[in-house]
């Protein structure tokens, strides 16, 4: 009996020296892990790896809590070994009671499930037959608990000991972790703090010295696509009942500008009317570009961030970050766009203050051609800042989303197609194209043809059937240009089909049914044509349902220079010459004529001047506009005569009677010209100076060698 107890006692001994050396290997095991896990991840390997001997259990689970007042965050291994995380949120938290209570706990798995039944379906509580959770602690601080699932341990006391130092141990290396985290958290929040405020240092040295809106937000882009990558930008402002939307992207190391002109709101109103930032998914801003009256959005953009610009209190207009990812703004990216925002607000401002000075400084010789555009190009190819031209658009915004047949009415030249174009385009029906139709270039033998088709074998040379405009602009605008023109005759089948929606073919008894907006055009008196029978009157109220007068060119004569500018800069670059500036007598020369022919005239003298340029000064025939009919004399700056320098010869004693003609040299002819700034002809023009003719001047010019544009190309 007694060498049975002696055998079963040597038995225990070495039980308790195997686990003692199991132990202590897992003790080393533990300072070197201490040394290279800086993360829960790798604590969760750590805890699931094969190689700790002591403690034989199928997986482990950590329940920790980032501080005293949150929820607890459960980390487990799935099915591939990689660590997983579940944050418990207030209502989930009761679900799993357990993970709560701070006290040691074990259960056999059947217990376990039919305490907390939704454990059953969770992945990290998979075929549990033995459940063991023990609290992690340190300094009194709970840090949260561990869990053992399926564990198996020695039943004597040592080795509980031990099991107690071993949960100790593990607590020790998480407090190590979390204070590694926080500390490398805080670290890396100072170095964002620190380079956010060095961005805003930069964004406010980058916009505040600009002095145009152009320069403002090309200069802004380029800063944020160095430092963030974003290829594209835009401000909106809100002016008269629409939205100028200006915008700016960089592509190929070059940053290309358009402005866009908006009515419809409905998708950015939480950031015009509450003042607060709006976010775009790809989703939103692919309906926004199928909709030319929505805000404009580069097809590569797949998020936006838009976001008032405030100054003192008040929005100045609305700042369009973007992003050509799918991916979600940060809360650093937002309060970085908002600080952004307010820099971009302040210099607005400073803009607006200083164009509000320009009209009080001294002009000056020449004039920029790209200086001061962006901002008067309201839609597509209309330019203006008259206040007469802003009514017409005021009122175009207004009958643009009705389908009301629109009347425009105005001089031959003065941009009625832009005008229909501009309706077309902000009407819901932009999705199809606008059908154009010029009344008077069609004979009148084949206007109903044209008009509402034919079918074949009509009327001899019908050999095919033809559809008309009326079905070609089927869900649609039609575009009806000089409508007054339009046969007599015909008058009758235009009204029918505005009233009742249907046409019929040449040559078809069928009727059609059109859905047509009808949008005409006249450079006519059309009442004076109803009185004179002419023109049908009940077609023409049928057409005066709102009707739209645009204004000549000499009633708006404050878009005289924006327009010469825009004529100047696209012309030039299709001719491929580089033209930069305008002597601003010449301009003043061309914003005093009254151009009868309207735009289409000013586009063409425009034209004729790009032509006639070899510098990179705008060369205008202004003897043109002088000697028309139609001229206006223009106050001009008072050119000092010029005192010719010295003679090529001693001229004759002049006779009674006869007119002594000036002996001039080189010297005189180039002192001339930098007087004159290069201008030959005219009451301030050089000849006259030198008291020859033009033709004389520029005869003499040519066999010196002499070229007045050389004399024209300072800024």
């Amino acid at each position: 009996m007694l060498e049975l107890l002696l055998s079963i006692r040597a038995i225990l001994l070495s039980r308790v020296n195997i686990n003692m050396e199991l132990f202590e290997s897992d003790l080393m095991t533990f300072s070197k892990a201490l040394l290279s896990i800086n993360d829960i991840s790798g604590v969760m390997d750590f805890l699931n790896n094969e190689d700790l001997l002591f403690i034989n259990v199928e997986r482990v689970n950590l329940l920790l809590k980032n501080d005293l007042d949150s929820q607890p965050n459960l980390y487990y291994l799935d099915q591939d070994k990689q660590c997983q995380q579940f944050d418990y949120t207030g209502s989930s938290i009761g679900l799993h009671d357990v993970s709560m209570r701070d006290y040691y706990h074990q259960m056999d798995g059947e217990t376990l499930y039919q305490t907390f039944p939704q454990l059953e379906s969770h992945p990290a509580y998979d075929s549990v037959f033995n459940y063991c959770k023990i609290p992690l602690s340190i300094c009194n601080q709970h840090l949260g608990a561990i869990e053992y699932i399926n564990l198996t341990m020695p039943d004597d006391s040592e080795s509980e000991k031990q099991f107690k130092l071993f949960n100790n141990m593990i607590s020790a290396m998480i407090e190590h972790i979390i204070d590694h985290q926080t500390a490398s958290t805080f670290t890396k929040k100072l170095t964002t703090e620190k380079n956010n405020f060095q961005v805003l240092v930069d964004v406010t040295n980058t916009v505040i010295c600009q002095s145009t809106k152009k320069e403002l937000i090309g200069s802004l882009l380029q800063f944020l696509f160095q430092h963030f990558g974003m290829t594209d930008l835009s401000i909106i402002q809100l002016q008269d009942g629409h939205y100028n939307q200006h915008s700016a992207c960089f592509i190929n190391n070059e940053i290309d500008y358009q402005c866009h002109f908006f009515t419809n709101d409905k998708l950015i109103k939480n950031a015009i009317k509450n003042n607060q930032p709006v976010f775009l998914n790809a989703i939103d801003i692919k309906k926004m570009q199928a909709d030319h009256n929505c805000p404009y959005f580069p097809s590569r953009v797949k998020t936006a961030c838009v976001m008032p610009l405030v100054f003192r209190g008040i929005a100045v207009g609305y700042i369009s970050f973007m992003k050509s990812i799918e991916a979600a703004y940060q809360n650093t990216d937002l309060e970085l766009f908002k600080q952004i925002a307010a820099r971009v607000a302040l210099a607005m401002h400073s803009i607006k203050t200083h164009q509000a000075s320009i009209p009080n400084q001294p002009i000056t010789k020449f004039i920029n051609i790209d200086e001061g555009m962006g901002e008067h190009v309201i839609f597509d190819d209309i330019i203006s800042q008259s206040e007469v031209m802003n009514k017409v658009l005021e009122q175009v915004a207004l009958v643009a989303s009705c389908d009301s047949t629109v009347l425009i009415l105005g001089e031959s030249g003065t941009g009625k197609e832009l005008i229909a174009r501009a309706i077309h385009k902000l009407s819901l029906r932009s999705k199809t194209n606008m059908v154009k139709m010029n009344c008077a270039a069609i004979p009148a033998g084949l206007f109903e043809s044209e008009l509402f088709g034919h079918e074949r074998g009509a009327f001899t040379g019908a050999i095919s059937q033809r559809v008309g405009r009326f079905e070609q602009a089927h869900k649609g605008t039609l575009f009806l240009d000089e409508i007054g023109d339009m046969p007599l005759d015909l008058q009758p089948k235009l009204l029918r089909a505005l009233q009742e929606n249907e046409i019929e073919r040449v040559g078809k008894n069928a009727l059609i049914s059109v859905d047509v907006r009808i949008v005409v055009a006249t450079n006519v008196d059309l009442l004076r044509r109803v009185e004179e029978k002419k023109f049908r009157n009940d077609l023409y109220y049928r057409l005066n349902v709102f009707p739209i007068q645009i204004p000549p060119l000499r009633e708006r004569a404050e878009d005289i220079p924006l327009l010469v500018k825009h004529f100047t800069r696209e012309l030039a670059k299709k001719m491929g010459k580089k033209i930069t500036a305008i002597a601003a007598e010449d301009l003043a020369v061309m914003s005093a004529f009254p151009w009868p022919g309207n735009v289409r005239e000013l586009c063409n003298f425009v034209e004729r001047s790009v032509i006639l340029t070899r510098g990179n000064l705008l060369n205008v025939p202004v003897h043109e506009l002088k000697t028309s009919p139609h001229s206006v004399s223009v106050p001009t700056e008072n050119v000092p005569p010029v005192e010719p320098t010295g003679a090529i010869n001693t001229p004759e004693p002049a006779m009674k009677g006869d007119v002594v003609k000036p002996i001039i040299d080189k010297a005189d002819v180039i002192k001339a010209l930098k007087a004159c700034h290069g201008v030959v002809a005219g009451p301030n023009g050089a000849a006259n100076q030198l008291g020859l003719k033009r033709t004389t001047l520029l005869s003499r010019m040519q066999k010196m060698g002499i070229n007045s544009q050389d004399f024209r190309g300072g800024i």
